[in-house]
């Protein structure tokens, strides 16, 4: 065998992919499977337009000060050449605290959260692949627009060259893919083609698990260095929770969620969204497929009273023994920002 031919067959293995047809590769190996938890901040669009690198190097100070050890940049299409240097600086800036720096695809197809909360470019140019609704119409995400699917093979293809791009440009270290819109009903013509004109909700969870699977596998090989991370909504069905937890060449598996129980009250995103509760069946579901766990902090949108809430839970969240926590960083409307961020610190700081 050629030792080229032997590089990219151990690539595959390492990737879950299959060598021969018909035979299953082996599960994909936990990227940090000896490495101490993960504490990472959410900095979601400090890069967006004006930036300060004093004001960079400022925040990220105060994020390594309580730990941590990642930190998460959502990255839009746009960004790939609209905020190029922007991005680098806040590189520049981690590597000088031995921080790692994730990317959080955004809006990208339409299928992952993120932010902002813009429509996708590709979604816009590739009208084609829009998830239809039975009647024929686009499926809307309330807050984004159009979803592309992930029966079409434009959208993996645009998934896998964008992320090659994201590769090449910046020294990331991981990918979190937050919280898919495309577990929907899906009766767009490739879709139908695919799953058939009979095909369940089940179906369409499987089919997106599918999508995020060979992503991930394309990461594994090109890059297999990079960590790979999924949550989804701390209320979502239990199949979303059951069949998520199976996507291959995964490392971190979980929900993001409000810090605090169903009961308490406080500001929900969505009925039953708390990682204290329904939270807990993801962590069951990533020890179940020999995945790490993960949990984000819903800290954003915060009321005074839910800092209150907050401050009351978070002992239970670290005593959930997660793997990996992340949390926002002065997130967006929060009522008291200062406050809630020295309540993060307070019971985040040394998290390990």
């Amino acid at each position: 065998m050629k030792r080229r031919d032997f590089i990219k067959d151990a690539a595959l293995a390492s990737a879950g992919m299959s060598l021969l047809p018909g035979i299953p590769g082996a599960a994909p190996p936990l990227a940090n499977k000896y490495r101490t938890k993960i504490l990472n901040a959410y900095y979601l669009r400090a890069h967006m337009y004006t930036i300060v690198p004093r004001q960079i190097k400022e925040d990220l100070q105060w994020m390594a000060d309580i730990g941590t050890n990642v930190v998460s940049v959502a990255i839009l299409e746009q960004d790939l050449f609209a905020a190029v240097e922007n991005v680098q600086i806040i590189c520049n800036e981690a590597e000088k605290l031995n921080i790692q720096v994730y990317a959080v695809p955004s809006r990208w197809g339409g299928i992952t959260a993120g932010a902002p909360k813009v429509p996708s470019l590709f979604s816009v140019r590739n009208p084609q692949t829009w998830i239809l609704k039975k009647d024929g119409t686009p499926a809307y995400n309330d807050v984004s627009g159009v979803i592309s699917s992930v029966h079409y093979p434009e959208t993996a293809s645009f998934f896998k060259s964008s992320l090659d791009k994201a590769f090449g440009l910046w020294p990331l270290k991981g990918v979190i893919w937050d919280e898919p819109k495309a577990f929907t009903m899906d009766y767009s013509y490739r879709a139908i083609a695919n799953m058939g004109k009979d095909a369940t909700f089940n179906d369409s969870v499987k089919a997106v698990v599918d999508f995020f699977s060979d992503i991930n596998k394309h990461i594994k090989f090109t890059h297999p260095e990079i960590t790979t991370c999924l949550f989804s909504y701390a209320d979502s069905p239990d199949i979303i929770v059951t069949e998520g937890a199976k996507t291959a060449a995964l490392d971190y598996y979980g929900c993001d969620g409000r810090p605090w129980r169903n009961e308490d009250g406080g500001k929900l995103e969505s009925p039953g969204k708390v990682l204290l509760g329904n939270g807990g069946r993801y962590l069951s579901a990533a020890h179940d497929n020999q995945k790490k766990s993960l949990w984000l902090i819903e800290n954003h949108n915060l009321m005074e009273a839910d800092i209150a809430l907050m401050n009351r839970r978070l002992p239970e969240i670290i005593d959930s023994d997660v793997d990996h926590l992340i949390y926002y960083y002065y997130p967006r409307n929060s009522q008291n920002p200062d406050k809630a961020m020295k309540t993060i610190a307070r019971h985040l700081k040394g998290f390990k």
